[in-house]
């Protein structure tokens, strides 16, 4: 068995003894459990209105909550999303909730607590948005949770996931999962019914997948998964099927690589172990490497994405120092 399936074995156990944030991909600092009790504002420093410690339903502001600083409140974030409004929604790891934030990083709100109801989570890492629509993979309730962008709850896909991190909305509406620890990709409709299954046995061959976390679909329908345990990006066409692989120099079996596609079919890929974000054309040629942000920053472990495309801005959470950072990108 390979490091990581050992990994995600001991992470069930321990889900099973009730600790429930065995999240087994690191050992650094982002890694450590969540207080089982739920984030406490005095205590962690999170935005009060959306960190209650029994479940409660979401807050969504129209203005941002004053006095606080850009994209206050995160910790260990992992996947990010842009919504048609240009609001940034967060998957907080570490706080077991979603984040909203306006493009200047003010806090509009959210919703979670730790657990397993409608508004609970356990150490959320993916997070996707298209429409009216918002889907959350909820890594250790080891489900995919669809909302509207109100906040109100849509059900959840069916099936038996394992750990899901990754999570895409194509042009066609259909939502992509990378369900991580059963190395496979599982499609659904819309409201995520009708879950079709591609992969599903680890391996190193053009149709086998070890580890896949991130995921995105480009404008042709072509869908892109971080095989981070292979450490290239896997290439299917609109049915799933095999079409290329794209070698990439990094990534590894313990790592989180999150992906962004755009207009022009560009790829952007985090880098966590390199501290870095890289963009690849569709060949998988590398452009442009990025080791800091537009502020001059340097990346700490960067790992969600999420795409503007209006504002050609791409937003980078950087899961060791618990900050956003943002990268203009050429037009």
């Amino acid at each position: 068995m390979t490091r990581l399936g050992q990994d995600f074995d001991a992470a069930r156990k321990l889900c099973a003894a009730f600790a429930v944030s065995a999240l087994a991909l690191s050992c650094g600092r982002s890694e450590k459990a969540a207080p089982g009790a739920g984030p406490g504002p005095a205590a962690a420093g999170t935005p009060a209105a959306s960190a209650p410690a029994a479940e409660a339903g979401p807050i969504i502001r129209d203005t941002p909550e004053p006095n606080h600083p850009p994209f206050f409140g995160l910790r260990a974030a992992r996947g990010a999303a842009v919504d048609s409004r240009g609001r940034i929604w967060v998957a907080d790891f570490e706080h077991a909730a979603v984040r909203i934030f306006d493009a200047a990083g003010g806090y509009l709100g959210g919703w979670g607590s730790r657990g397993d109801g409608v508004y609970q989570l356990k150490d959320p890492c993916g997070i996707a948005a298209r429409g009216d629509d918002v889907y959350v993979a909820d890594t250790w309730n080891g489900r995919v949770l669809h909302f509207s962008l109100q906040g109100r709850s849509l059900g959840k896909a069916p099936g038996d996931f394992y750990g899901p991190r990754g999570v895409a909305v194509g042009g066609d509406g259909r939502v992509w999962i990378a369900d991580t620890g059963n190395d496979r990709i599982v499609v659904c409709d819309k409201d995520l019914s009708n879950p079709k299954l591609f992969g599903g046995k680890a391996g190193s061959g053009p149709e086998e997948l070890a580890s896949p976390v991130g995921i995105a679909v480009g404008p042709s329908g072509r869908v892109y998964v971080a095989d981070s345990g292979n450490r290239r990006i896997q290439v299917l066409d609109a049915d799933g099927k095999f079409r290329t692989r794209l070698a990439f120099k990094g990534w590894g079996p313990n790592t989180e690589p999150y992906l962004e596609v755009d207009d022009q079919e560009n790829i952007y890929a985090s880098d966590p172990a390199g501290q870095a974000v890289v963009e690849l054309d569709s060949g998988g040629h590398e452009r442009k490497r990025w080791t800091q942000d537009d502020a001059g920053r340097k990346f700490a472990k960067p790992t969600g994405l999420a795409l503007d495309q209006k504002a050609r801005t791409l937003y980078v959470v950087n899961t060791d120092t618990d900050t956003i950072a943002t990268l203009k990108l050429a037009k």
